[in-house]
This record gives C-alpha cells, sequence and structure tokens, in this order.
C-alpha cells in the first residue's frame, strides 16, 4: 500500500499492532471507528508505540466532567467549536485520539491537525458490531449525556 503524508488507515477489530509515522502534529493520530470496533486494543497498539492516546476510558477511569461538557456541545452543534476540542487533546498531552466521543469529529479534528493520519476501525460485519455493542457500550450509553443515536 502507497502510503501518502495524509493517508487514512483501515484496520479490523482485530488488530494486533500499527506502525505509523510520527509527525509535528500535536494530535498525530485521528481515530474515525467508535466503540466496539478495536479502538481499545488500538489505544494499547498506540500506547506501546509512544503515542499519549485519548479513548472514552480517559473520560470514565479520571471522572473527567468538563470534557463531558465540551464532548455534549461538539454532539449538539456537529463539533463546531473545534478550539475547545483541540484544548482537551492540548491541555493534556495527547498525541492520539481513538473511541467516541472523538470519532464523532474525527473530519473536523483532520482540517484541525492537517498533518495527522486518520486511522479507521471497524467490525468485519454490522451484525457483529451490533451484538458486541449491545452487550456492552449500548448497555451504559446513558451513564454518558452525548449520544451517538
Amino acid at each position: 500500500m502507497n502510503l501518502h503524508s495524509r493517508s487514512i488507515i483501515a484496520v479490523t477489530a482485530n488488530v494486533v499492532a500499527l506502525i505509523l509515522p510520527k509527525t509535528d502534529a500535536a494530535l498525530e493520530i485521528i481515530g474515525s471507528g467508535y466503540g466496539r470496533t478495536g479502538t481499545d486494543t488500538t489505544r494499547e497498539a498506540l500506547t506501546i508505540l509512544g503515542y499519549k492516546t485519548y479513548h472514552m476510558r480517559e473520560i470514565i477511569d479520571n471522572q473527567l466532567l468538563s470534557h463531558v461538557e465540551v464532548w455534549k456541545e461538539a454532539a449538539e452543534t456537529n463539533c463546531a467549536n473545534i478550539d475547545s476540542i483541540k484544548s482537551i487533546f492540548e491541555e493534556g498531552g495527547f498525541t492520539a485520539a481513538v473511541d467516541y466521543p472523538e470519532a464523532m469529529c474525527w473530519e473536523q479534528l483532520s482540517k484541525a491537525y492537517p498533518d495527522a493520519k486518520v486511522l479507521h476501525t471497524q467490525r468485519e460485519s454490522t451484525e457483529k458490531w451490533w451484538d458486541s455493542a449491545s452487550n456492552t457500550i449500548l448497555i451504559v450509553h446513558t451513564k454518558f449525556p452525548v449520544s451517538v443515536f
């Protein structure tokens, strides 16, 4: 595969490792895949490769209510206030972001960080995604005030 400086890299849910060149962007990797598509495995792989990776776990594990407010506004405004979203990554020193809620703004983020790579993850099929999501994240989605539906 010929990778350009602006390539989109597709990965299935059974990703094991990634090799991505470093860029000069504050946010170097922008995930466009939603939960249950291998984003946590991708987070682990990116961490091994030296990226500080933002994931839904960051919000939950650290109870980042200020982040929830930013993402709620983003969901309501189609990610119009990109500066408030960028501040989450830049103030936290994140160099990669995967999973929801970041994935809902991947297009706007890719314009804000033109040197970043877009990394897309997906399940093997819609049915496998639904089976996985309906038994995990869709059960607890009411705890997060921003809906993907």
